[in-house]
């Protein structure tokens, strides 16, 4: 009979973000988001039909403290109150969520009218939810790229009429742009943010979102040389200068090992993944994990076993301290205080996945 009192206790104790007294700084919302991951539970029609509440406690569990939730297709009613569903979900189980939008259309081709359907997109989710549910974020482009690559105009006027629109809903709303060529780190600097939304305003950026992928015939990460490892510390020290520079928080949206659901990792993956978590954790910039469907088989409601230990590096790695001897690790602090639970078992109809939209995942 314990056990139902001691996990409302534990949930109890997961959640003082969301009844905060005080005001909530972009800065400090940074802080709270920890370790995250990319979900579909809004974006996929499998992931819509295979989400159950009990997903959320599986994922705090195991030390998931966001979710950005892809979206892709039109607002309707329905999704209004499915995303509705997702957040109240998040709120209950202390994961804080945060929605993104792929605006393919607009990416496709930034002229006005596709800039009016962006800011009107945003208008209907911001208008829902009001000023309820204050830790909820709103991730206005994911991955701006295609014709967004070339007009950097177009970009920048989009987001600012967005930002304009939201904060004029609520004026508390936390909202994350991302710069061109798919949220690269090089192109922070060309983001042009509205001053009066700092407090409430931050960068989404992203490096190796499906993992070390082969450029011009070379892979940027093999066994982990020093260069493999300077290359990628000198793309988080962009941002990291970028922060000090403006006084913006970011937040890395989505990285990944490559492939890891069908197989148990490799030595080279494991490796590559706790550098990554490392270095991201030494520069204190929070993260998403790319992505659900790898680690969570939501038709079993249960984590798949092969990638688990790949997940839990990701998520708790082991750091050399700068100051120690090599070969002295010490364990990533983990916030979560995961708690042993059974996983969810959502009951799901048996099909294959079908994307509610052709977007590719990226």
């Amino acid at each position: 009979m314990l056990k139902p009192l001691i996990t409302a206790v534990m949930l109890l104790a997961a959640t003082p973000a969301f009844a905060a007294d005080t005001p909530l700084t972009a800065a400090h919302y940074a802080q709270q988001l920890g370790v995250g991951m990319d979900v579909d539970w809004a974006r996929t029609d499998r992931g819509i039909r295979e989400f159950d509440p009990l997903i959320v406690r599986d994922f705090y569990n195991i030390g998931i403290r966001h979710v950005r939730i892809r979206v892709a297709d039109p607002m309707t009613e329905a999704r209004l109150i499915h995303l509705r569903k997702l957040v109240e979900a998040c709120e209950e189980y202390g994961v804080i969520p945060v929605i993104s939008y792929q605006a393919d259309s607009f990416k496709a081709d930034p002229d006005a009218k596709n800039e009016a359907q962006l800011v009107a997109w945003w208008s209907t989710v911001a208008t829902f939810f009001g000023t309820d549910h204050p830790m909820l974020g709103f991730d206005v482009i994911y991955e701006p790229a295609d014709k967004l690559n070339h007009d950097l105009p177009a970009l920048n006027r989009a987001y600012e009429k967005v930002v304009k629109t939201l904060h004029d809903i609520d004026p508390q709303r936390m909202i994350f742009v991302a710069p061109r060529m798919r949220a690269a780190p090089e192109d922070l600097t060309s983001l042009k943010l509205p001053a009066h939304s700092q407090s409430y305003l931050l960068a989404e950026w992203h490096i190796f979102p499906w993992g070390p992928l082969k450029n011009n015939g070379k892979y940027p990460w093999t066994s982990g040389t020093a260069a493999e490892k300077a290359a990628i510390r000198g793309r988080i020290n962009l941002a990291l200068h970028w922060q000090q520079k403006t006084g913006h928080a970011s937040w890395v949206g989505g990285w990944a090992v490559g492939e890891s659901m069908k197989s148990m990792p490799t030595e080279s993956q494991m490796a590559f993944a706790s550098f990554m978590a490392c270095e991201l954790s030494r520069a204190k910039i929070p993260y998403a994990i790319n992505a659900d469907t790898q680690f969570y088989d939501g038709e079993e409601g249960a984590w798949r076993p092969a990638p688990e230990p790949l997940l839990k590096v990701m998520i708790t790695p082991e750091c050399e301290k700068p100051d120690v001897k090599p070969g002295h690790h010490e364990a990533r602090s983990s916030a979560h205080g995961a708690q042993s639970a059974t996983p969810a078992v959502a009951s799901t109809a048996e099909s294959k996945e079908q994307p509610a939209s052709s977007a590719s995942q990226g």
